[in-house]
């Protein structure tokens, strides 16, 4: 009997304490605003995720203070600044687009650009000696050398090799 009475009080437990755990996770709900500029801030203790999205303790207070600031009458550029300031460039989701971090949104272009003209450039050179053996030239037709007589050359010797391996063959049988 005891064992049941205490499973019973433990049981009771669990079911009153589970509602105060689920409230004291639970977090004031959040502007759309205070969203749109929680998702355009990188959590920086969760790498690749946004302030929106991470479960972190900071990403938790960080929310806070979006919503905090917005609700003090600070204006969007003013939030992001405050989080710049504090995190430097990083904590933005996208760079601005302008100074130096105009590079970022150029690189990518640019290296493709230049990757288009390697290609280009090897293939013209690839095509340039296949067009110079198609187009014999009237001096140089008796300075060449006619690679169908290597090829004959290789064949006979083949063909050598092949009588005299069948020869030895038929005298050992």
């Amino acid at each position: 009997m005891k064992p049941r009475i205490l499973g019973a009080l433990v049981m009771t437990c669990l079911v009153l304490l589970l509602p105060a755990g689920v409230l004291a996770e639970r977090e004031e709900p959040l502007s759309p605003q205070a969203l749109k500029i929680a998702n355009d801030l990188n959590c920086p203790v969760c790498e690749g995720q946004s302030v929106r999205d991470s479960n972190s303790q900071l990403a938790r207070d960080m929310r806070r203070t979006v919503q905090e600031r917005l609700d003090e009458g600070y204006t969007e550029e003013e939030v992001y600044d405050y989080f710049v300031d504090r995190y430097g460039v990083g904590i933005l989701r996208e760079p601005p687009k302008s100074g130096f971090f105009m590079t970022l949104w150029w690189a990518p272009v640019i290296g493709i650009a230049i990757g288009a003209l390697v290609l280009g450039t090897f293939i013209a050179q690839r095509k340039k000696p296949v067009q110079a053996t198609t187009e014999p030239s009237a001096g140089s037709a008796s300075d060449e050398h006619d690679p169908d007589d290597d090829l004959s050359e290789y064949e006979q010797k083949i063909l050598r090799d092949l009588d005299d391996d069948d020869s030895l063959r038929n005298g050992r049988q």
